[in-house]
């Protein structure tokens, strides 16, 4: 499910977030559980849950890491997670 997400590589961290094909493919998002700072997380294991329009699911994480920060803005309001701005629709940051 990796091609779910894109990917930007800062410093030593990855930012991650729903590309276009994904929000296409939910529909519009309705809840997202995302992980939690400080959680590890590893591919092929559950990174994201997401109840949208066409979809209930959850996700595998594209890569293997430490969380260390969350778009706490996109945790409040899921509907972010439709944005086309990437700015807007990140999900986490991991140090791998």
């Amino acid at each position: 499910m990796a091609q779910y997400f894109w990917q930007e590589t800062a410093n030593d961290r990855v930012r991650i977030g729903l590309t276009e094909g994904a929000q296409e493919a939910f529909g519009k998002i309705k809840f997202a559980k995302l992980p939690a700072v400080g959680e590890t997380v590893t591919v092929g294991n559950a990174f994201l849950s997401v109840e949208a329009e066409k979809a209930v699911l959850d996700l595998d994480a594209p890569l293997s890491g430490q969380v260390v920060a969350v778009n706490e803005a996109a945790n409040a309001t899921p509907a972010l997670l439709d944005d086309p701005e990437r700015k807007n629709n990140w999900i986490a940051e991991i140090k791998a």
